[in-house]
């Protein structure tokens, strides 16, 4: 759809004010911990990456440093492996940052993006490649480590909707969670207290006439994600439906343990 927009009006007013704002009374920030998760395709494992997240140099901040593949089998037909980094406040605040590479049959690509109030300043391109940083104003917009940081921040009570503006990598996002629930899930054979989430994706459009406008993801169908419910809060397990069938994610370690 197109939104119609006043001169002074934001672009993004139709669902800027929906967006949910920071918690009044935050949960407690996150410890450090080293989390492995494996990855498949319709039940078949695929691939893993190893997650670390520790307190940052600055007062109030953590960072993340992830890496990860597939497997020996999957990488006859599929090369990838990647590494992120990244920092943000405590409780998904900005100034952040990321810092994302990726090995693809075509080259390495480079990803990075700085987030302060409002905006991102970002850059995507293969290292061959010249391509200048762009800088876009966009409401409330995090990358996916301060999301999560946001998201268990909240206070997460069942029938509970949040709505975040979150930038991935090349372009921006409307990400809709509801709190769906809680349930007992079995992570590395003990069974852990977990709050599930459904979620839901639409693409913003920050360029041209279009400015402001929401379509339907191209490849993302639904997903529910599940995190712990105890005083970590961390993702345990997304089950993704896209356009070539369902992908899953699951922890397989984590340090400290259960």
């Amino acid at each position: 759809m197109t939104l119609g927009v006043t001169c002074g009006a934001s672009p993004y007013g139709a669902w800027e004010s929906s967006l949910t704002p920071p918690a009044t009374h935050p949960f407690p920030a996150i410890g450090p911990f080293e989390a492995t998760y494996q990855f498949g395709w319709e039940g078949l494992r695929a691939g893993s990456a190893t997650v670390r997240v520790n307190k940052g140099e600055k007062a109030g901040t953590c960072t993340i440093a992830a890496s990860g593949g597939p497997n020996k089998l999957i990488r006859k037909l599929w090369e990838y492996q990647a590494s992120y980094s990244g920092e943000a406040g405590f409780n998904g605040e900005t100034p952040s940052w990321f810092h994302m590479e990726e090995q693809i049959s075509k080259g390495d690509l480079l990803s990075q993006a700085v987030f302060d109030h409002d905006s991102v300043f970002a850059c995507h391109r293969l290292l061959t490649e010249v391509t200048p940083w762009r800088y876009t104003p966009l409401p409330g917009v995090r990358d996916l480590f301060a999301a999560m940081l946001f998201i268990r921040s909240q206070p997460l009570l069942d029938g509970d909707q949040l709505r975040l503006a979150v930038f991935p990598d090349q372009g921006p996002y409307l990400v809709d969670l509801k709190v769906a629930g809680r349930d007992m899930l079995t992570v590395m054979g003990k069974k852990v207290k977990a709050i599930r989430f459904t979620v839901s994706i639409q693409s913003i459009e920050t360029r041209g006439v279009k400015i402001g406008s929401l379509t339907p993801h191209q490849k993302f169908r639904s997903g529910r994600v599940w995190m712990s419910d105890d005083e970590r809060r961390i993702p345990l397990r997304a089950e993704v439906d896209v356009f070539i069938g369902s992908v899953f994610g699951e922890m397989t370690k984590v340090n400290p343990s259960f």
